[in-house]
């Protein structure tokens, strides 16, 4: 699953199916644009809120995808990459120049 950012088209979800990868792509070079529902915590990594996956273009809508999706949440909570806190997984930053 890739978050993805870009000027023009804002953020969107790629590869939704594929539950096994969590990565934020930022195109054309973009360090640490100011996103909602992602807090950057260094240059590599960003905190993602839990709820922003689901509600951006490219999501699916059913109910099988909803819990794969919460399947994947559950794996990353066992792995120490959820912030119970903040309600948010960590995820790795590519860029795209």
């Amino acid at each position: 699953m890739i978050i993805d950012h870009s000027r023009q088209d804002g953020l969107r979800l790629l590869e939704a199916e594929d539950l096994k990868r969590f990565k934020l792509r930022l195109q054309n070079g973009e360090l640490r644009p100011e996103l909602g529902g992602v807090t950057f915590v260094d240059d590599d990594n960003a905190l993602i809120a839990i709820t922003l996956p689901p509600s951006l273009p490219g999501a699916p809508t059913s109910q099988s995808w909803r819990d794969g999706y919460q399947a994947m949440i559950d794996y990353a909570a066992s792995k120490g990459w959820i912030d119970a806190a903040t309600q948010t997984i960590r995820a790795h930053i590519e860029r795209i120049p």
